[in-house]
């Protein structure tokens, strides 16, 4: 399989989601979300893509969730993001669209992803999806038994602007 577009070539797009792992080298990721904000209908991340949402100030004045082990360093990223810490994922309320999605780990995400499509389209077919598949997902945002795994308070102790 070859992409058909490349950053600067890329039709508008309904939905974007960034994925975690990738925290290094991705000035030129930050750069095409700035770019798409405004066209792009629904922006998401998964575990510490969060992070590239935070440097690119996507999420500046919004709330927003991460994996939780790695907590103590995605909280240093973005301009009064209101991290969240005991959340499976959080759709930020400050647009009135819920353009901004974001979860905890990759479990956390297909949790996230069934709330996203059920929010957008209900969740009469995604139920019949989820039964092909025999996934059953957590559709509590707010339980997140990682959090309590690692230890995640809403602040570090030696930053407590940084939440």
């Amino acid at each position: 399989m070859y992409a058909t577009h490349d950053p600067t070539t890329a039709p508008p797009l309904d939905l974007l989601l960034v994925p975690g792992g990738i925290t290094a080298g991705t000035l030129w990721i930050e750069q095409f979300l700035q770019e798409r904000y405004d066209s792009t209908d629904y922006i998401t991340s998964v575990c510490t893509g969060s992070v590239i949402l935070a440097r690119s100030g996507i999420l500046d004045n919004k709330r927003a969730t991460s994996n939780k082990r790695a907590w103590p360093n995605v909280i240093l990223h973005g301009e009064n993001v209101t991290w969240v810490p005991n959340a499976r994922w959080v759709k930020d309320d400050s647009e009135a669209n819920g353009k901004v999605w974001t979860s905890s780990g990759v479990a956390a995400g297909m949790d996230m992803a069934y709330a996203l499509f059920g929010w957008m389209y209900g969740t009469e077919k995604l139920n019949a999806t989820m039964n092909n598949i025999e996934y059953s997902p957590h559709t509590d945002e707010h339980w997140d038994p990682y959090a309590v795994v690692h230890k995640v308070s809403r602040c570090l102790p030696e930053s407590p602007t940084k939440c």
